[in-house]
Formats: structure tokens, sequence, C-alpha cells
């Protein structure tokens, strides 16, 4: 890959590791012309499951397959020995308030923070996260503020991340259009309005499930106020048919499904 290629925010394992947000994130990098950025932590936690987890086997085996692909729409990021040291630096900086489950003599390797050290190194604007259990993003982000000169917002969910990004009329068709084209059924399929309302419901509940409660809402408000519902249901199939990264989570379905018959 050119290094000179646009970079897009970072995303966490939790984000990435669940079907339901990672198909709604890929559509959203994939409609701005970006690949799914992994930094080296995320790809260790997708890849480096505990052994106890048996029937994590084919889920790690698809990510490995994945990356062999070409043109496959990731990008996986490798440091150099400059980002390595401005990961440190960042490690340094971090204070108990920052990760408060985490004594602060282990915050170095705690991997929340290594994630957040590795998104500033790469360069990237902002770190999109599902969790906000272990890290304080408020605290985290004063300190790259006071300490680094970063954006204060540079670390934020992804509810807020995918609301800010698409913020009302037009912009939030689209992303209406984004989410319905993650559960878009094949091109031969009926699709009508009321059926695709009830899947939306169903998706609606995976997402507040998945911490994004505002943006589940947005979809509903959207629905309701949407002049053409038959237009957003073409956008949804047609990007449904065209998107790289859900034609990934097509071949991954049909992986684990070819896995279970092998057993």
């Amino acid at each position: 890959m050119d290094v000179d290629d646009p970079i897009g925010p970072a995303f966490d394992a939790n984000t990435l590791s669940t079907p339901t947000p990672r198909k709604l994130v890929g559509c959203w990098m994939d409609q701005a012309g970006l690949r799914t950025l992994i930094v080296p932590q995320v790809w260790d936690e997708l890849t480096h499951q505990p052994p106890s987890l048996r029937r994590q086997g084919p889920i790690v085996e698809s990510w490995l397959r994945i990356r062999r692909l070409p043109g496959a729409p990731y990008r996986w990021e490798v440091l150099d020995d400059d980002q390595i040291a401005v990961v440190e630096e960042v490690l340094s900086c971090f204070t108990q308030a920052c990760f408060p489950r985490t004594p602060l003599d282990r915050i170095a390797t705690n991997s929340d923070a290594i994630i957040v050290a590795e998104a500033v190194a790469v360069g990237v604007e902002a770190l999109v996260t599902g969790d906000i259990n272990s890290i304080d993003h408020y605290e985290v982000n004063d300190v790259l503020r006071r300490v680094l000169g970063r954006n204060a917002e540079f670390v934020t969910t992804l509810d807020n991340g995918l609301c800010k990004a698409h913020p009302g009329g037009e912009a939030s068709e689209h992303l209406l259009a984004l989410a319905l084209a993650t559960i878009a059924p094949p091109p031969s399929a009926d699709w009508t309005v009321d059926a695709a309302h009830d899947d939306l419901q169903q998706l609606r509940k995976a997402l507040a499930g998945s911490r994004l409660v505002t943006t589940s809402a947005r979809f509903e408000c959207r629905w309701e106020q949407s002049l053409d519902l038959e237009s957003v249901l073409d956008e949804a199939r047609r990007i449904a048919l065209q998107s790289p990264a859900l034609c990934i989570e097509r071949l991954r379905t049909q992986w684990h499904r070819e896995s279970r018959t092998a057993r």
C-alpha cells in the first residue's frame, strides 16, 4: 500500500470483532474511499484468542485469510522505529485516571492504552472505540491535548463518531442507507418497505446491544422522516452489492459455514 494513501480513523478490537458494528464501519469507510484501519495491537487481539475458546478458531482463521487476499478493504499498519518511540512516549504520559481499572505501573501493557498510543503514532485524526468501561475517554483526551497537543476529541465512541460524520439531512439519509445495506437481501430477493422496516428493527436491537444507542434511535427517526423510502432501499441494495467490506463479510460467512460443515 502506498504510504501516501489517505488514512481514516482507527478502530478498536471490540468494534471490529463484532459483526454488526464491523459491517457498519466497513460500509462507512467504503463510502469515504478509505480502507478500515487496523493498528498492530488490534490485529493481535483479533488473531490471538485464548486457546480455551475453541469456537474462535474459524474466526481467527478468517482474519488471517482476509489479510492474504489482494485488495482487501483493510489497512494493516506496521510501526517503524520512530513510531514505536512515539508509542512509548504516549504511554508514559497517561495517568491512573485514564485507565482507572489498571494499576499505574501496568498502564504501559494495557491493551487499550497501547491502541490509543499506536493510533497517535500512526497519525490518525481519531480513535473510535466501542468500549467505555475500561478507559476514561475524557481523561485520555485531556492528556493528549495538554501533553501532545492533540485534538481534545481524539478518542471517541463509535456512536458519537457515526453521528458526527452524518449530522443531518442528506447525510442522515445516507447513514440510514448504509445501515440497511448491511442487512439487505440478495439482489434476486424481494425487499418491500414493510419487510425492510422489520429488518431495521432487528438491526436497531443489535446496534443498541453494541452501545450504538443514539445511532440506533436516529435510524428510526430518519426512517419516519424520509420522503422516499423506496429510493433509500435502492441505494442500500446498490451499496450492498458494490461494497468491498460487505463482499468480504459474505466471504467470511461462507468460510464459517464451510468450517462448521467440515467438523
